[in-house]
């Protein structure tokens, strides 16, 4: 028979041992919820220069005594100057711009913290020269690997790693803090033709069902009451190449949202624990172009630049973005390179397409914002 080594503790002793379990626990989730309530603070702070253009009050924010924090702050000048660039040649102003922080993990280290958290960014914007003028908003989903330190009891950025929504644009702005000069740039004209949507869901394509489902799995919303999750029956691309035609091909095809019908070109196989995986016409995006186009299920409105898509002509007043409707699809080309899909999911009070996308997440987001470069052709697509 084993014997086994029995130690009785006084009363006292185990009061004490249980207040000190009890008394780290509630460090560690007070700690969590001070750091989240510190980074929220910085995004928020910072994300009130896009609207000011005050470049010079952005260097507080980051730790520029080492080189990530200055990548980290010419970043966000870049960002601040593209999107006040790109809101002045639509002539749209923005009011207002806030965040919202999921934190997934703190991790102390011994020069601060890393936070592994999501953050949703909100955008409400006006169009100026409407006389009543009418708030539209949007939101995109972001990805943080933050590190964060206390220099002079202040805490501030070090380094700010994240797959960025203006990315693709950033590279024509330069990283110093001297403001641009918008006053000699160029304003489009862009058409003003406000929609109605009155989706019919007696066709093939449920175009109503697919933008639900659409929204639903985003990954960014306005929705209050939201996880801000993807659908989990699926593989999550994310960091293997990219979600965002595997999350368009849901739209299209899964039984929630449009559905149509699978082939064998183009389909899903179903894991019953989820993760499941498509075709190389589901989850990649040149296979998926050329499947839409060649199979019929998808017909090409026009692809070009942006002037030439916002064009109005004899057979399109509003442009070539006016015929797209609710469910159908834009995809981005660098070059010849396919590079992402997007699936409209709504329009703006001027009729302006806004898209839903993965990787970054976007909701509802004007189709082509973060497209800057002069090497990007957009392919409108209408499904059948």
């Amino acid at each position: 028979m084993k014997k086994y080594l029995k130690i009785i503790l006084p009363s006292s002793l185990l009061l004490l041992f249980s207040l000190l379990v009890a008394f780290n626990y509630s460090n560690d989730k007070i700690d969590k919820e001070e750091y989240l309530q510190i980074i929220e603070n910085i995004y928020n702070e910072r994300s009130e220069v896009f609207i000011t253009g005050d470049l010079n009050s952005l260097p507080q924010y980051f730790d520029t005594s080492q080189k990530y924090g200055k990548w980290a702050l010419e970043n966000e000048i870049r960002r601040v100057k593209y999107l006040r660039h790109w809101s002045h040649q639509r002539g749209i102003a923005f009011t207002d711009i806030n965040s919202k922080i999921i934190l997934n993990k703190v991790t102390k280290t011994d020069s601060g913290v890393k936070l592994s958290l999501k953050e949703i960014c909100k955008f409400s914007y006006v169009y100026k020269d409407d006389q009543t003028p009418i708030t539209n908003n949007f939101a995109v989903g972001l990805r943080h690997n933050v590190h964060i330190v206390n220099k002079d009891d202040k805490w501030i950025i070090r380094t700010d790693w994240y797959t960025d929504c203006f990315g693709d644009a950033l590279k024509a702005y330069t990283g110093d803090s001297v403001a641009m000069d918008l006053s000699g740039e160029k304003v489009y004209s862009l058409p003003n033709c406000p929609k109605i949507i009155d989706y019919d869901t007696s066709k093939k394509y449920n175009r109503k069902n697919a933008v639900e489902y659409a929204d639903k799995y985003s990954g960014a919303s306005l929705e209050e009451g939201t996880d801000y999750k993807y659908n989990k029956k699926y593989k999550d691309f994310n960091g293997l190449g990219g979600d965002c035609t595997n999350y368009v091909s849901q739209v299209l095809g899964d039984k929630e949202a449009g559905g149509l019908k699978f082939d064998g070109t183009w389909y899903c196989s179903y894991n019953k624990f989820g993760g499941s995986e498509g075709s190389k016409a589901w989850v990649n995006a040149d296979a998926f172009r050329n499947y839409l186009i060649y199979s019929g299920k998808g017909t090409l409105i026009k692809k070009g630049t942006f002037e030439k898509l916002i064009a109005p002509n004899e057979t399109s007043p509003c442009g070539a973005v006016g015929k797209l409707e609710p469910g159908d699809l834009v995809c981005y080309a660098l070059g010849n390179n396919i590079d992402h899909f997007a699936v409209v999911t709504d329009f703006d009070s001027h009729g302006y397409p806004l898209i839903n996308s993965h990787t970054t997440d976007r909701y509802h987001v004007p189709w082509d914002l973060g497209w800057g470069d002069k090497n990007v052709y957009f392919h409108l697509i209408h499904i059948r």
